[in-house]
């Protein structure tokens, strides 16, 4: 089985890359690269290749799922620099992201969608519930071997409910 996942985070943004200096980026770089290498140990543990569609164009998001089609999206809910620019504001990092969420969900209903950030507090996970979020994440501790493992379970459930759904809408 493959999967195709969009992930996006600011992190690929030029907008926020350029922000900082190749140092201060180690910990996001770092993050990026153990999830990644947690997701690509898929296919010798469970028989899913993991394909995943780097994205930093929150702007875009839904353009990009129309050519892309993946499975599933990651959805950073943080996304400051964006902010910045649209609003004039940083604090209205999570805005954006659950802005998208809700125009994702409006085009893509049956899309699962996983949120995270740094540290969601009860109100912002509701929002981004209320917003059409499938699962809700901590992002810390996404890069934890111990965190991976269920995940790709929980990214074979979601795919298995929405290839069910599909299967029933055809009949």
């Amino acid at each position: 089985m493959s999967v195709k996942i969009l992930f996006l985070d600011d992190i690929f943004s030029p907008l926020f890359r350029k922000q900082f200096p190749a140092d201060q980026l180690i910990w996001d770089d770092n993050w990026i690269s153990s999830l990644e290498q947690g997701l690509a140990d898929s296919e010798a543990k469970i028989g899913v290749c993991i394909e995943l569609v780097k994205s930093g164009d929150i702007d875009s998001c839904r353009e990009l799922i129309k050519k892309e089609k993946p499975d599933l999206v990651l959805l950073d809910l943080f996304w400051p620099e964006d902010a910045q620019r649209k609003f004039g504001d940083r604090r209205r990092a999570t805005d954006i992201a659950i802005d998208t969420l809700k125009r994702i969900r409006e085009a893509f209903p049956v899309l699962p969608v996983i949120c995270y950030t740094v540290q969601p507090d009860r109100e912002l996970m509701e929002e981004a519930y209320a917003a059409g979020a499938t699962i809700f994440l901590e992002k810390v501790v996404l890069a934890l071997a111990e965190i991976q493992s269920p995940l790709k379970y929980i990214l074979f459930y979601l795919l298995r409910q929405m290839q069910s759904k599909a299967e029933s809408g055809l009949k």
